[in-house]
């Protein structure tokens, strides 16, 4: 057994409790850095899309639904799409998607992942397309939602393609 000085143990005490200091900071400022951040979306100043959320207006044959844009860059993007008319298909019981968009949108300071919930309007990043969520949706890889339904859902309850022009409501 080789031959340890209580010199060499305090030596290694004392950098054992430097590495366990430097952790526990940095963890500190990690957590204050996501707490800032979460607090700053949560509070942010009215975004340069204007002073008030916009609102769109989705029109299917005669059936109408209202929505509200989403705070973020991708649906800043899509507002300038608009008007825009699309054909929607059913893609699964909780959604109808759309083709491709006319151009991609920006995925700027969006989550990797995310779930579409019943109203939610989402771009979807891997096919340039958009879902319109009647139901729970997975989980998925680019779900980005650009707008929430307000009014009017119970037009997303036909069965098979159906034909939506989306425009500005404001």
């Amino acid at each position: 057994m080789p031959h340890v000085t209580i010199r060499q143990i305090k030596r290694n005490c004392i950098v054992a409790a430097l590495l366990v200091a430097c952790c526990v900071c940095v963890s500190s400022v990690q957590a204050e850095s996501s707490a800032a951040e979460a607090g700053s979306a949560g509070n942010a100043a009215p975004s340069q899309a204007g002073a008030h959320r916009m609102n769109i207006r989705i029109t299917i044959g005669s059936a109408s639904m209202a929505a509200t844009l989403a705070d973020n860059s991708t649906a800043r993007d899509f507002l300038s799409l608009l008007p825009l008319t699309v054909t929607l298909r059913d893609f699964s019981d909780a959604e109808k998607v759309s083709g491709a968009l006319p151009k991609r949108l920006s995925e700027e300071g969006a989550p990797a992942t995310d779930a579409g919930a019943v109203g939610d309007i989402a771009y979807y990043a891997p096919w340039g397309n958009i879902a319109f969520y009647r139901g729970r949706g997975p989980d998925a890889y680019g779900v980005i939602k650009i707008a929430r339904i307000t009014s009017g859902i119970e037009a997303l309850n036909q069965p098979g393609q159906v034909r939506v022009t989306i425009t500005r409501a404001d």
